[in-house]
């Protein structure tokens, strides 16, 4: 069954410009040496429970990167899903 690309094109185009935000924060504190590397971190659970607690608590923009706690959320989880999926192996490397 085929379907219409066009939809899928721009929500990947749109969720990669979100998830960029929150991406260049966290390589900035790796790059100073203040956290792992994200296929190694084992604090992506935790971290996903406070960006959604601020979320709940009503905070629409993380002061860190200036993203919706949401968006930091939704990146900590698909950093959990990749170490569960793939291990906390270097994608780079695997």
């Amino acid at each position: 069954m085929s379907y219409d690309t066009r939809e899928q094109e721009v929500v990947l185009r749109v969720f990669h410009d979100m998830l960029a935000a929150v991406t260049r924060d966290g390589g900035r504190k790796r790059a100073a040496g203040t956290k792992p590397p994200w296929w190694q971190d084992g604090g992506h659970e935790a971290a996903l429970y406070r960006h959604l607690e601020r979320y709940e608590a009503g905070e629409k923009h993380d002061p860190d990167h200036e993203v919706h706690p949401l968006v930091a959320t939704a990146w900590r989880a698909l950093a959990i899903a990749y170490q569960e999926t793939r291990g906390k192996v270097d994608p780079e490397h695997a």
